[in-house]
């Protein structure tokens, strides 16, 4: 699988057999079900996948889940037609085989894969497979619209989409936050077709369409402390920086700002960490790679790629999938309305939980470990883990894990520093093995991955966590004990 040899002629074919067998049913008036992850990067290839089949004029329902469990218990009773499932399945292959047993059946995934031989009828495509890293190189909005361009007349209208779905799983971890491997084929497809543009500059919540307090206060990933969810505190930041913020009777925005201007900016920034005993380099991840979709509006909220992921998320969070794949699809009007006050509500919501995240961090051996309680969605677990890994809270040399309750079943979202993953720690892999333990389902990337338990085993899950992190730091530092002996 990931050790297998770099291929991408081998996936394209992949991609090109799988839009084949989607495109035939399609002909057939088959009626095809596409489901996926109820996040960002799910709810674009969910966009990307219905957008496709609108255009061949398909019959097909759309549906976003929360757990695979969910997939399974509406849709595992459902008799005939095509399944398409996006944006997970891969590490589920043996389990979903069970449930649909010989149904034509589609996986386009981009986490770490199970198996790869799933038998008749069934096509898997997933990056891993052929040596690609799914994880840092493309998204499952990426393989979608991999898959989908052989289908669709006019498959640049995807490509933007495609991108909004690599930045949401933040694949952007090139030099100035560049998306790097397949993803820049995806974007050069983009920006060829007019579509997109590229550029560098601060990447801050809403830099061409807010006040640019409001653009510093509404900045979450990184997390600013003192600033981020505070407009007071960053309206008095720039006043003291000599930024003016107005123009006339019109706020003026970040890409307002003059060069010497945005220096100042970084620079006030810097200062006020400093002067809050806060760490400094988060400011770093400030300034980076702008993906600009040009055909939409500057106020939609749509316009900057990372900002669409964002909006997206937080309708799959809300339970409001429908309007993130409404919107994914094209649609606009009193849609994105909705979407857009969706977003405004979120980020409230978002705001209180991160303080009481910040607030109730406890500390293991080996990890680090957040429960939420009934004042947190469950859904927002893993935007809170993204959020909380990236605000320097946490130690780079210890991962992070948020739980979350439901009913019977503990959610939980499990992130580490890309440290920890080049000296050997895979959370795909630990949660996969600690879940199977005890009775539930784990998996996903290197980097951030996530698990499903029964309540009544989580002290246990924790603790075997705790210890198949310490095994892979004790091999590490044997190893290094190894090298310097020799």
């Amino acid at each position: 699988m990931d050790g297998s040899v770099r291929d991408v002629a081998a996936l394209q074919a992949r991609c090109k057999e799988a839009a084949d067998f989607i495109q035939d049913e399609a002909e057939r008036g088959t009626e095809i079900l596409v489901a996926g992850h109820n996040d960002a990067d799910g709810l674009s290839s969910i966009g990307i996948v219905t957008g496709g089949l609108l255009d061949l004029g398909a019959k097909f329902i759309a549906k976003s889940v929360f757990r695979l469990e969910e997939f399974i218990d509406l849709m595992g009773k459902r008799d005939g037609g095509m399944v398409i499932l996006v944006d997970m399945g891969s590490g589920s292959i043996h389990e979903l085989r069970k449930v649909f047993g010989d149904r034509k059946f589609v996986i386009i995934d981009h986490h770490q894969p199970e198996a790869e031989d799933i038998g008749e009828n069934w096509i898997h495509v997933n990056p891993h497979l052929f040596g690609i890293d799914g994880e840092s190189e493309v998204s499952a909005a990426g393989v979608a619209y991999l898959v989908m361009r052989n289908i669709t007349p006019n498959p640049h209208i995807y490509a933007p989409i495609a991108v909004v779905g690599s930045l949401g799983d933040l694949q952007d971890r090139g030099e100035k936050r560049k998306l790097f491997g397949l993803n820049e084929e995806i974007v050069s497809d983009a920006v060829e077709g007019r579509m997109l543009k590229v550029y560098e500059d601060f990447i801050l919540y809403g830099r061409g369409s807010k006040p640019i307090h409001q653009a510093l206060a509404s900045t979450q990933s990184p997390y600013l402390p003192g600033l981020s969810g505070e407009e007071a505190s960053c309206l008095s930041l720039l006043i003291e920086a000599e930024i003016e913020v107005r123009d006339g009777d019109k706020w003026r925005t970040i890409a307002d700002l003059t060069e010497e201007e945005k220096t100042k900016l970084y620079n006030a920034i810097v200062s006020h960490l400093v002067k809050n005993n806060q760490p400094t380099e988060v400011v770093k991840d400030l300034i980076g790679t702008v993906y600009e979709l040009v055909n939409e509006d500057v106020s939609s909220g749509l316009r900057d790629a990372r900002e669409y992921a964002q909006l997206l998320n937080a309708c799959g969070k809300t339970n409001n999938s429908w309007l993130g794949v409404s919107v994914a699809m094209g649609y606009r009007s009193w849609v994105l309305e909705e979407a857009q006050r969706v977003m405004e509500q979120y980020r409230t919501i978002l705001k209180k939980s991160l303080e009481f995240a910040s607030k109730n961090l406890e500390q293991m051996y080996n990890i680090m470990v957040l429960r939420v309680g009934p004042e947190i969605d469950v859904r927002q677990v893993s935007s809170i883990a993204s959020i909380l890994s990236s605000s320097k809270l946490i130690p780079a040399d210890k991962p992070l894990i948020v739980v979350g309750q439901e009913a019977g079943v503990v959610k939980v979202s499990a992130r580490t520093s890309s440290k920890l993953v080049m000296v050997g720690v895979n959370l795909g892999t630990v949660m996969r093995e600690a879940a199977s333990k005890f009775a539930g389902r784990g998996g996903g990337h290197k980097i951030a991955a996530g698990a499903e338990i029964p309540a009544d085993r989580l002290t246990l899950f924790l603790l075997e966590v705790d210890r198949l992190i310490g095994e892979a730091l004790s091999r590490v530092k044997t190893q290094i004990t190894l090298d310097d002996n020799d």
